[in-house]
């Protein structure tokens, strides 16, 4: 059997992959019967596989050569703007004595996104997610007569009469945090009335729920509540591994595949990204339900241009980067 520099991880093989599709030919092992190749993902260097030669022979498990993979939906990237006070804002690890101000005027930095590209907008309400007092309705109230773009919010949604207030402002999108693992039978009832408008966020801190801005650990896991709206009509489940919020350290990628794998909803990643690396990192887990990613932080000190990151990770672009050394 002649061997290629390259290959290409099938659908059915993804579960082994880690939904890693491309990789590169790094040597063979064994003899006779016994022999295999060592294979690396291209977009995880440190994710190998040993792969059994009759396995590698299998057509519908591996294909020789990079394939352009079939278009999928583009991977959004979503800015965040976090509001305190009026102020646009981001928390370290979710420690509300650990602010960073980037700006005094919402409004302004909603439109300065969407100017350059941003397709929607993501807003937290931290003195709401604290509190439960709806401190930022003015500016929430202003971004959204302001922009054109769908703008979700989080952050003290804690009754539906909470959430439909906010859906009556213009709101596109709604996120619910500790009421989902509080009182899920309401977020059940809200997004049957409003289907493809809920959300659910996610917010892990070792594994297990946080909730009311971070600040209680509750002891369900992650992945258990996501299974549990499985089979609701939401619109999203946007999964924050705190440990990584507001880090710049890159996103926590076996807690994002373990949600996606939880849930037949998708997952929008939140939490940890600070280089496009990170972005493209996201790209080997698209086919296994995660869609979007949050960015704060990294887009605030220009680690990651917004426009050159919606060209990295949109339609048409290969799932793995492609380096031009292997044929």
């Amino acid at each position: 059997m002649r061997l290629s520099a390259a290959y290409t991880a099938q659908v059915a093989v993804l579960p082994q992959t880690r939904g890693y599709r491309h990789f590169a030919l790094l040597g063979e092992r064994g003899k006779g019967s016994e022999r295999a190749v060592e294979l690396e993902a291209v977009l995880e260097r440190q994710f190998r596989l040993v792969v059994p030669l009759r396995e590698l022979g299998d057509r519908q498990l591996w294909q020789p050569g990079w394939q352009q993979l079939p278009p999928p939906l583009a991977m959004q990237i979503i800015p965040a703007i976090d509001l305190l006070d009026g102020h646009c804002v981001r928390l370290h690890q979710g420690d509300y004595d650990q602010v960073t101000r980037f700006s005094d005027d919402p409004v302004a930095q909603a439109l300065s996104w969407q100017s350059q590209g941003a397709q929607r907008l993501h807003l937290v309400d931290l003195d709401g997610a604290k509190t439960g007092q709806p401190v930022n309705d003015v500016a929430v109230k202003a971004i959204t007569a302001a922009l054109d773009i769908p703008v979700q919010l989080g952050g003290g949604v804690r009754s539906a009469e909470r959430a439909e207030e906010l859906l009556d402002y213009g709101l596109d999108r709604v996120i619910l945090g500790t009421v989902a693992l509080e009182q899920p039978e309401l977020v059940e009832a809200l997004a049957a009335r409003h289907p493809g408008r809920i959300v659910v966020g996610i917010d892990a801190k070792n594994g297990k729920v946080a909730t009311r801005g971070w600040i209680e650990e509750s002891s369900t896991s992650a992945s258990a509540l996501a299974r549990r709206f499985s089979a609701s009509p939401l619109a999203a489940l946007i999964c924050t591994d705190i440990a990584t919020d507001g880090t710049l350290a890159g996103p926590n990628l076996d807690f994002l595949r373990a949600m996606a794998g939880a849930s037949s909803v998708p997952v929008i990643a939140s939490g940890g990204i600070g280089s496009l690396e990170h972005l493209l990192s996201l790209l080997a887990l698209a086919p296994l339900g995660v869609e979007g990613v949050i960015v704060g932080r990294a887009l605030y000190d220009g680690r990651v241009d917004l426009a050159e990151a919606l060209q990295a990770i949109g339609d048409g672009r290969l799932q793995d980067p492609i380096a031009s050394t292997v044929a």
